[in-house]
């Protein structure tokens, strides 16, 4: 067994862990909510973040197949804090469930909304940072749009209205594609 697939299996453990959680709260965003008003928001929510946590597990083998040693303090720091927070993203996205009413599920968001926020934006953080203690070496653009996310991300932990969260999503998602499309684009 090589280093990458020892490291691979708590990886992948831990990913499928905040995987589930996303589903389980994209079903009850489909069960729960009123789809014209407000079911939507939480719906592209739990889908960005599922392709981003997909995203980061296929990134996985691109950046650490390559790895033969690794320090268990590099382990911690690198692929596991990581993963950390893309399963602490999944805990804290806060979807209303069956016993939210309607009337107040913008307000359930608004109300537990900072976690989610600050870990996403630590996420972002560590994206744009951890990739240079193992010598991955990021486009620019690629280093320029982990940035911007960061900025998307924090925002979220200040706004007071539910509207300023929708377009914190949109601009989330578009950043995320568009850095997808950009990625794309260069290694075609």
């Amino acid at each position: 067994m090589s280093l990458f697939e020892y490291l691979a299996t708590i990886v992948a453990i831990v990913l499928g862990l905040a995987a589930a959680n996303l589903l389980n709260k994209f079903s009850d965003a489909i069960l729960n909510t009123q789809w014209k008003s407000i079911g939507w928001f939480f719906c592209l929510w739990c889908l960005i973040l599922l392709i981003c946590l997909l995203g980061y597990f296929w990134a996985f083998w691109r950046i650490y197949s390559g790895i033969e040693m690794l320090s268990i303090w590099e382990f911690i720091y690198n692929p596991f804090a990581s993963v950390v927070c893309l399963f602490l993203i999944s805990v804290f996205l806060p979807v209303p469930d069956k016993h939210t009413e309607s009337a107040v599920m913008s307000e359930h968001f608004m109300a537990r909304c900072k976690p989610f926020y600050v870990t996403l934006a630590l996420l972002w953080l560590h994206f744009g940072i951890a990739p240079i203690f193992v010598g991955f070496e990021q486009s620019p653009l690629e280093v320029g749009f982990a940035w911007l996310m960061i900025v998307v991300s924090t925002s979220g932990i200040f706004l007071k209205s539910f509207e300023g969260h929708k377009f914190v999503l949109v601009a989330f998602t578009s950043c995320f594609l568009g850095q997808e499309v950009i990625q794309l684009a260069i290694s075609s």
